[in-house]
């Protein structure tokens, strides 16, 4: 037959349900305590590096620029394209960042595009491969370059990618 819980059972399903509770709302907190910072950290390297970077840079369309531009190149360009862990789509465009000047760079900013079959630009991101990863490129230096390009469309098609030196800062 059926029998009734005792009180103290009753105390102890409480107690199992408020500590369920608690820990589930602990765990909830966790993930979205990682998940924001996480974002933040994302948004300040691409956003918050580029306006502490820009400083002392000359880009596309200055003198000074535009008669260096030719000895800062990005060669043997590669890329890769998969799944993120959230299921978005990311390219990996590789390069070879080259200085064939006589000038030290402290600085490089690039571009990284990616295009559809149409040739229309999809998805882009800029990248500060001086001083972020290294402090300087000396003249006849190189080095491999690599820029995420996360922001790219679910359905897009991709045809063709390219990474674009777009500043210069010189030592």
């Amino acid at each position: 037959m059926f029998t009734p819980p005792l009180e103290e059972e009753r105390e102890e399903r409480r107690r199992r349900w408020k500590v369920l509770l608690v820990t589930g709302v602990g765990f909830a907190l966790l993930v979205g305590s990682v998940l924001y910072w996480s974002s933040r950290h994302t948004r300040s390297e691409s956003g918050g590096a580029a306006g502490a970077a820009l400083t002392g840079f000359v880009s596309t369309g200055s003198p000074e620029f535009e008669a260096y531009r030719r000895f800062v190149t990005v060669e043997n360009q590669e890329a890769t394209q998969a799944q993120n862990l959230i299921g978005q789509k990311q390219v990996v465009v590789y390069g070879v960042l080259a200085n064939r000047g006589a000038r030290t760079l402290t600085g490089v900013q690039v571009r990284a595009v990616v295009y559809d079959m149409e040739n229309r630009p999809v998805a882009e991101r800029v990248a500060f491969p001086i001083p972020r990863r290294r402090p300087s490129l000396g003249p006849n230096e190189s080095m491999v370059i690599q820029v995420n390009v996360d922001n790219v469309p679910p359905k897009a098609e991709l045809a063709r990618f390219e990474i674009v030196v777009e500043g210069l800062r010189f030592q």
